[in-house]
């Protein structure tokens, strides 16, 4: 059903104001009408797309970096948006996709184990405490709602690092880090564990399908913003 992962992607027809535009081009257009959100993402877009030495194909270390900066100054309104934009059309999906290059930050010759990010993972309580994998989502310090937007600024938080993880392809709405838990030996069901936080994540898809809902609302205002930069022969970069 379309409450799983797929809730991203898949939305209902009855979800107008998702299939009437395309929210991951809204969510860039609403990010260049802010200063800052419009600087620090031309910022990391040009650190992840400039060659490295040799034949790298980028600087990782610098992609991540600059990635680090725009989740770290950016407001959750602009990233989250970039971030968790409902899609129902590849079109979208991909830009969604594309949001962190990840040909740079994400992607590699080659899948390492799982074990290896996790254990360099081993120091970062907060994304596995604010978005458990199963059973009840965290709720907040009143402890009267779920606290959905506390598992998608943890999720962001490890953007930048050994873990960034991404959507893995743009005909669903899943998430996984750069890896693989094939060849685990005994800690197969360590390294499962690791990849649950990810996939099938019912916080992480909550907070996503909660941040939808609003989505609507913030975007009309920010993108009207920007309608009326463009009037003013003064576009977007992107």
């Amino acid at each position: 059903g379309w409450w799983g992962m797929e809730g991203f992607l898949l939305l209902p027809d009855s979800w107008s104001f998702v299939t009437q535009v395309n929210r991951c081009l809204d969510a860039a257009k609403a990010c260049n009408v802010d200063a800052l959100c419009q600087r620090l993402r031309t910022e990391y877009v040009s650190s992840c797309i400039r060659r490295g030495p040799r034949a790298d194909p980028c600087n990782r270390s610098k992609c991540h970096k600059a990635l680090r900066k725009f989740f770290d100054r950016v407001p959750p309104e602009y990233t989250h948006e970039l971030l968790f934009c409902p899609c129902v059309d590849t079109a979208c999906a991909e830009r969604r996709r594309q949001t962190i290059v990840p040909t740079c930050s994400y992607e590699g010759k080659e899948k390492p184990n799982c074990l290896t990010p996790l254990d360099a993972c081993r120091g970062n309580y907060v994304f596995p405490g604010q978005c458990q994998p199963s059973g009840p989502p965290p709720r907040d310090t009143d402890g009267q709602k779920e606290n959905y937007a506390a598992c998608l600024l943890a999720y962001t938080g490890i953007i930048g690092s050994t873990i960034t993880p991404n959507y893995i392809d743009n005909s669903t709405a899943n998430i996984a880090p750069w890896c693989t838990c094939n060849a685990s030996g005994n800690r197969q069901e360590e390294c499962e564990r690791f990849l649950h936080l990810f996939i099938d994540n019912l916080c992480l898809h909550g907070g996503g399908l909660k941040l939808s809902g609003w989505f609507a609302l913030l975007a009309t205002r920010l993108i009207g913003q920007a309608t009326s930069r463009e009037r003013k022969g003064n576009p977007p970069p992107f």
